[in-house]
C-alpha cells in the first residue's frame, strides 16, 4: 500500500498530484468504520422508543447526519479556496437527484437498522450496485458482460434470501415473503427488511446519478450532494413526522445521536473525500466493504443478534457478488501490467 500513482491535479492544470495510497487506505478504513457504526449509534439514539417511533425516526437522524455533512464540506470548500469554483459550477438535474437519492437512502437505512437486524440492513443497502447497473443498462445502454450478469444474479438471489423470499423451512426451500413474520425483539422486522431494500434502491439511484457530470470537482459536488440530501431527508421528516420520538429523547439518546452525526457524518464523510483523492476507484470500493463486517460484528457483540443460516448465505452472496467484479478487474489489470513489462 506504499506505492504512489500520479493523476492530474484538480487544482492546477499542467501539474500532477501524487496519490498517497497509505493515507488513502487509512482514510477509507476510518470512513467505512464510521459508516458501519450507523446502526449502533442509531440504536443508542432511539433506545427506549416504541417501534412506531423507530419506524419514522430515521428521517430525523438522517437529516442531522446530512446537515453535519453540509457543514463539513462547506468548511472544506472554504479551506481549499474553491468558493469561486462552487459559484461557477452549473447545477444540473443529475447533481440534484444524486443528493436527493442519498438522503432518502440513508433515511430508509437508519430506520431499517432499528426495525430489523443490523446485518440484514447492511446487506440490503449493498444491493445498490445491482440497481445502479440495471439503470445504467436501461438509460445509458451500458453493456453487461456474461460474467457481470452472473455476479448480478448472485447479488439478486442473495437479496431474496436475506429478506426471506427464499427461505429454508421444515427441511425444504420455501418461496414467498411472509409480512406477518415478527419476533419479540423485532415486531416490525418485515417493514425493516423492506426499508433496507428501499435504501438499496435509492443508493443505487445515487450511484447512477453520480455517474453523470464527472467534470464537477469532488468537494463542490460534495457540498451540493449533501445540500440536496438534507432537503430530501428534511422533507421525509416533515411527511413522516418523527417528532413524538424526538420529544422523548433523553440526554443519553441525544449523546448517541451526536456521535452518529459526528462520527458517521462529518468524520466518515470527510475522510471519504481524502480517500477519493488518494485511492483509485477499485481499491476504494474494495476497502469500503469493511463496513459490512463492522456492522455485523457490532450486531453480534453489542446486540447479541443471531443470523439464520439462510440469512448468512444470502449476505455472503451479496458481499461476494458485489466484491467479485473488483477482484476480477484487479486481476485483469495485473495481467495487463505483467504482459506490458514482459
Amino acid at each position: 500500500m506504499n506505492d504512489t500513482s500520479t493523476t492530474p491535479d484538480l487544482k492546477a492544470a499542467g501539474s500532477t498530484y501524487v496519490m498517497d495510497k497509505r493515507l488513502g487506505a487509512i482514510a477509507m478504513l476510518i470512513s467505512a468504520t464510521g459508516m458501519g457504526l450507523v446502526g449502533t449509534f442509531s440504536r443508542g439514539a432511539t433506545n427506549g422508543l416504541i417501534p412506531d417511533d423507530k419506524a419514522v425516526i430515521g428521517s430525523f437522524l438522517a437529516s442531522g447526519r446530512m446537515l453535519t455533512g453540509v457543514a463539513g464540506f462547506t468548511i472544506l470548500l472554504l479551506a481549499t479556496h474553491k468558493t469561486a469554483l462552487f459559484r461557477s459550477t452549473r447545477l444540473s438535474p443529475a447533481i440534484i437527484m444524486g443528493g436527493i437519492s442519498i438522503g432518502l437512502s440513508l433515511g430508509c437505512y437508519i430506520s431499517s437498522t432499528l426495525l430489523t437486524t443490523i446485518a440484514n440492513a447492511v446487506f440490503l443497502i449493498y444491493t445498490g450496485p445491482l440497481f445502479c447497473t440495471i439503470l445504467a443498462r436501461i438509460f445509458r445502454k451500458e453493456r453487461i458482460s456474461r460474467l457481470n450478469g452472473l455476479f448480478l444474479l448472485i447479488v439478486f438471489v442473495g437479496m431474496l434470501m436475506t429478506i426471506g423470499i427464499i427461505d429454508y423451512k421444515d427441511g425444504a426451500l420455501s418461496f414467498g415473503l411472509d409480512l406477518s413474520v415478527t419476533s419479540a425483539e423485532y415486531p416490525k422486522k418485515a417493514l425493516g427488511d423492506l426499508l433496507g431494500l428501499l435504501s438499496g434502491v435509492f443508493y443505487g439511484m445515487a450511484l447512477f446519478f453520480n455517474g453523470y457530470r464527472k467534470d464537477v470537482d469532488s468537494i463542490v459536488r460534495g457540498v451540493w450532494n449533501f445540500v440536496w440530501a438534507s432537503v430530501a431527508a428534511l422533507s421525509m421528516a416533515l411527511i413522516l413526522r418523527p417528532w413524538h420520538g424526538v420529544s422523548a429523547f433523553t440526554g443519553s439518546n441525544w449523546g448517541s445521536a451526536g456521535l452518529l452525526f459526528v462520527f458517521s457524518g462529518l468524520i466518515a464523510l470527510g475522510f471519504l473525500v481524502v480517500a477519493g483523492r488518494n485511492l483509485p476507484a477499485v481499491e476504494m470500493s474494495t476497502i469500503s466493504y469493511w463496513e459490512c463486517p463492522v456492522a455485523i460484528i457490532c450486531g453480534l457483540l453489542i446486540f447479541h443478534e443471531q443470523l439464520t443460516p439462510i440469512g448468512m448465505i444470502g449476505g455472503a452472496l451479496i458481499v461476494g457478488g458485489g466484491f467479485a467484479p473488483i477482484i476480477v478487474d484487479a486481476l485483469a489489470r495485473a495481467g495487463k501490467r505483467s504482459v506490458a513489462t514482459a
